[in-house]
């Protein structure tokens, strides 16, 4: 840095120390040669002119060591030494002139103590009200008289050099007191300001949250976007989230980000059974905590051990409050696919109703007739019913339906549809499946019914039961949904009439396959 550079770096007394004490050597230096500052009888000339010496001598040490880079307050200090020992010199060869020789010993100091610590207002002002006592006791001593009035004056003077140094230091004190407390409460300003913006986020993100969980009863898609969100609050860089089934020790929900699939493995293993604390998967050490826990449903979210420990309890308050709405989705989720299963489902059964089962023929037709396929539907009414009821009981033909529609999912795939049409009717609607394939299926129906024991009143089991079916085919006997639904019921109705526990078709026998027992009549 320049020396330009440096002095224009230096703050604004030290400039004016600097430049007021250069125009004071100029004017007093001119003042000597012009003679306007000539020395009084009695007093030698070489006191003025060694304390004018001095004077220049430790202004010209200030600004070299200041020039070379050292710091202004400490040079000031080193050079005080000569700067009073020169002003007191200068007082002496300035008895004529008390009044310049006391402008220099008090504004010497105000700088000094302007650009140094209150402790040493004292000690400064001291010694330079001393430096001008001692000036004038020297000029005394040369021959100069004072008189009583002077010597008050004097004394007057050199009290006011320290009152007026200490005061300046006090006021100085002060404002750097100031200084210090708008600067604190500037930082705690920014600090409030910074925890009022984080807040903010946090609750635009929590709302955000909410908004996005409640948007959706299968939320399950959203838990990547919940794990976004949360990193941007909380600033994680791996994180899961875990509502548990404590009962039922199951995970209802999870999502994750930045974590690898084998060590999201053992975390959801950990916290399924509700344990909390550290987890080494793998090479990561992680950490799970319960950030929720309600009635049934508990809260788990899980990271690495060190952004754990690092959370505050404003994160923590954060995830507090997303995890109760997660819980409270999950609930809601859970009642709207009991709602909706409930609303396709027999309650008596556990099979799809009757309703369900219109709107799957409507769009198994449609299939069948998009691809060409064939489609079949089978219905089938339990023989003689009244009477088992009355034999049994109405409780045990309930629960003969209940376990009849267990035998009727045993005896079809996966792809079937499997209803209760009403009462003590059943349907099945096989898609992809030819009247050839149906018969086979119905008579295995039948027959799997025939042999299976049903139980009585007291419980005791022996109780057997028969079943008519009729079966149409799609496009064989019917090109739609009503034409289909007649067709198999006037199947069933001739099934009936022929005798009961057997498998009619409109029309005309269907041959089994080759190798099958033909059994009743088809």
């Amino acid at each position: 840095m320049s020396v330009p550079a440096r002095f224009r770096a230096l703050n604004t007394v030290v400039k004016v120390y600097f430049v007021g004490y250069s125009l004071a050597s100029v004017a007093l230096l001119v003042l000597a040669l012009l003679g306007g500052l000539g020395v009084g009888p009695g007093v030698e000339p070489w006191t003025y002119w060694g304390g004018y010496a001095l004077f220049v001598l430790a202004l010209a040490g200030q600004a070299v060591a200041v020039a070379t880079g050292m710091r202004a307050d400490r040079v000031m200090i080193r050079a005080l030494p000569v700067v009073v020992v020169g002003v007191g010199l200068l007082t002496a060869g300035l008895h004529k002139h008390m009044d310049l020789a006391f402008a220099i010993a008090v504004s010497v100091p105000i700088f000094y103590i302007a650009t140094s610590h209150v402790r040493s207002a004292w000690s400064i002002s001291a010694l330079f009200a001393f430096a001008y006592l001692g000036g004038h006791l020297l000029s005394a001593s040369m021959g100069m008289e004072h008189t009583a009035g002077d010597w008050l004056s004097i004394a007057i003077k050199a009290a006011a050099i320290i009152y007026l140094g200490v005061a300046l230091a006090l006021v100085t004190a002060r404002q750097a007191e100031r200084r210090q407390e708008l600067l604190e409460s500037g930082v705690q300003i920014e600090q409030l300001n910074y925890r009022l913006q984080r807040r903010l986020s946090e609750l635009h993100a929590v709302s955000e949250i909410t908004e996005i969980i409640h948007s959706t009863l299968d939320f399950d898609s959203v838990g990547p976007v919940v794990i976004d969100i949360l990193q941007k609050v909380i600033d994680l860089p791996s994180c899961s989230l875990f509502v548990i089934d404590k009962t039922k020790a199951e995970t209802l929900f999870s999502a994750s980000k930045g974590v690898p699939n084998s060590e999201l493995a053992a975390l959801q293993s950990t916290s399924r059974v509700g344990r909390t604390g550290a987890v080494r998967p793998g090479e990561t050490h992680y950490a799970c905590t319960s950030v929720f826990d309600h009635n049934t449903m508990m809260v788990v979210f899980c990271a690495e051990s060190e952004a754990i420990e690092a959370m505050g309890d404003e994160d923590r308050l954060v995830l507090s409050a997303v995890a109760s709405e997660l819980v409270v989705a999950v609930e809601n989720s859970q009642l709207y696919k009991l709602t909706k299963r409930l609303a396709i489902t027999d309650e008596l059964t556990g099979l799809y109703n009757y309703r369900y089962l219109q709107q799957r023929l409507d769009e198994e037709i449609e299939r069948s007739k998009r691809y060409t396929k064939s489609l079949s539907f089978i219905m089938l009414d339990v023989d003689d019913f009244k009477a088992y009821n009355d034999a049994h009981g109405h409780l045990a033909g309930d629960a003969a339906l209940a376990e009849l529609g267990q035998v009727l999912r045993k005896c079809v795939r996966e792809v079937d549809v499997v209803a209760r049409y009403g009462g003590e009717e059943f349907s099945v609607i096989l898609p992809e499946t030819d009247p050839s394939g149906a018969y086979v299926v119905a008579e295995k129906i039948r027959e799997t019914v025939s042999a299976h024991a049903f139980a009585e009143a007291s419980g005791a089991r022996g109780v057997s039961m028969t079943v008519s079916v009729g079966l149409a085919a799609y496009p064989v006997h019917a090109h739609d949904k009503e034409t289909l639904l007649r067709q198999a019921d006037d199947a069933l109705y001739n099934a009936k009439e022929l005798g009961k526990d057997r498998v009619r078709s409109p029309h005309r026998k269907i041959e089994p396959p080759e190798g099958l027992p033909a059994g009743k009549e088809a």
